[in-house]
C-alpha cells in the first residue's frame, strides 16, 4: 500500500517489488493479526508465511493462538484448553486469491511450488508453514523430519491449498495414522499420557477427524 502510494506520487520508478512477510505465528494468529487483516481486506500485492512452531517460542514457549488444544506451554502448564484459530480459513474469508498450508522441511517440494505460486500470485497470499521447535515441542532435533511426516500422516497438518476459491488437497496418507503417534514423541504432550487421559486424546482424534473430513469434502 506504501508502495503504491509513493509510485501514484512519482516517488518510486519502476516495478513495484514483491512485498514478503516472514512471521511467527504469534505476530501472524495475534499480535500482528490486525495489520494482517487490513492488509488482505486491500488485497495488497504481498506473500506472508507464517512460520508457524505453535507457541511463542522465543520469549519462552507461551501460549498463542496457533496453539493446539491440550498441549503444554509454560504459561498453559496442565495443557491449553481451547482449539487453536483455523488461521487459514480466517485469511480465506478476507477474499484473498491464495491461501496454503505446508510443512518447512518434510516436503521441500510442496513448500517451493506453493511458495512459487504465491510469488506469481495477483494480490495477497498466506501460506501456513509447519515449523516444529526443538525445545518448545520437547522432541529430539534429529527426529525433525519424522515430526513432520507424521503430522501429516495422522492429518494433524494437511497439505492443502485454495487458489481463487477453489480447495485442492496435496498429500492424502495412503493409512491414516492415529493421532497418538504423532503426540507421543513430543514431550509437550506426555501428560496427555497419563493414566486417565486416554479421553483427551480421544477428544484430539475426533477433533482431526472431523477437520480432515470438512476438508475432504470442500476439495470435492
Amino acid at each position: 500500500y506504501a508502495l503504491e502510494a509513493m509510485q501514484a506520487k512519482g516517488k518510486w520508478q519502476g516495478e513495484l517489488p514483491t512485498v514478503f512477510n516472514w512471521v511467527g505465528d504469534g505476530g501472524t494468529y495475534d499480535i500482528g493479526f490486525q495489520a494482517l487483516s487490513a492488509a488482505a481486506e486491500r488485497n495488497d500485492n504481498y506473500i506472508h508465511f507464517c512460520y508457524n512452531n505453535e507457541a511463542y517460542s522465543n520469549t519462552g514457549v507461551q501460549r498463542s493462538g496457533a496453539t493446539p488444544r491440550h498441549c503444554y506451554t509454560t504459561t498453559t502448564p496442565a495443557g491449553k484448553l481451547q482449539p487453536k484459530k483455523n488461521m487459514p480459513l480466517l485469511m480465506l474469508e478476507h477474499n484473498i486469491p491464495y491461501v496454503a498450508q505446508t510443512t518447512f522441511v518434510q516436503n521441500f517440494k510442496d513448500l517451493h511450488t506453493k511458495a512459487e505460486k504465491a510469488i506469481y500470485t495477483e494480490g495477497a497470499a498466506f501460506l501456513n508453514v509447519m515449523a516444529p521447535c526443538p525445545r518448545g515441542w520437547r522432541y529430539n532435533t534429529p527426529d525433525i523430519l519424522e515430526i513432520c511426516q507424521l503430522a501429516v500422516d495422522t492429518c494433524f497438518w494437511p497439505l492443502f491449498e485454495v487458489i481463487d476459491g477453489e480447495w485442492i488437497v496435496n498429500y492424502v496418507p495412503k493409512k491414516k495414522l492415529p493421532i497418538e503417534d504423532f503426540l507421543r514423541p513430543q514431550r509437550r504432550f506426555k501428560h496427555l499420557f497419563k493414566p486417565g487421559k486416554e479421553e483427551l486424546i480421544a477428544r484430539i482424534q475426533a477433533e482431526v477427524d472431523r477437520k480432515w473430513e470438512e476438508l475432504l469434502a470442500k476439495a470435492k
